[in-house]
């Protein structure tokens, strides 16, 4: 029995798996309260270049609980991120545009946000040239696929792809 803390999330796996094979990589994202400077610092003691938007409310905590090859988790609500913080992340995502060639958008939507903000941050991209993978899920893909502004790539798992298409599928070759 042990237990083991450490920065993770969709986004920062992305980044960490990235930095590990050489690639020059920059997390960003919506961070605030004492779980988002131990993000920081876990990134900062793994040599990982980061940029966060800071956010009022605290970041959302997810234990994960591994127990004779089963995994469970439990994930906190999140915070509600504000209209202005919306409104200012996209200006700091601009300035981030600047210096990137491919940006990774992963993860829940945190509450707060229109289910279409991803198409928004897409747009921003393509404004810039900058290729999009797009890993998310439920209706804020769905929005994103339907939307003016779609992803280069998108990385549905199986239960997101079947949730996607509304029909059940069952291995990797369907």
């Amino acid at each position: 029995n042990k237990t083991i803390k450490t920065a993770g999330g969709k986004g920062l796996n992305v980044t960490r798996v990235l930095s590990e094979y050489g690639e020059d990589v920059e997390a960003s994202g919506f961070l605030g309260g004492k779980l988002g400077e131990f993000i920081e610092q876990q990134l900062n003691n793994a040599q990982i270049k980061h940029n966060f938007f800071k956010i009022k409310e605290e970041t959302r905590n997810c234990i994960a609980i591994l127990h004779e090859g089963q995994q469970t988790e439990i994930l906190e609500q999140g915070p509600s991120i504000t209209k202005d913080e919306a409104t200012e992340f996209k200006t700091h995502l601009t300035h981030l545009l600047k210096r990137a060639k491919v940006i990774a958008i992963s993860g829940s939507l945190p509450k707060g946000l229109k289910s279409d903000y991803y198409a928004d941050l897409i747009q921003l991209a393509e404004q810039h040239q900058i290729s999009t993978v797009l890993d998310s899920s439920g209706q804020s893909l769905l929005d994103v696929l339907l939307s003016e502004y779609k992803p280069t790539v998108i990385k549905p798992n199986i239960d997101e792809l079947a949730q996607l298409l509304q029909t059940k599928v069952t291995t990797e070759v369907e």
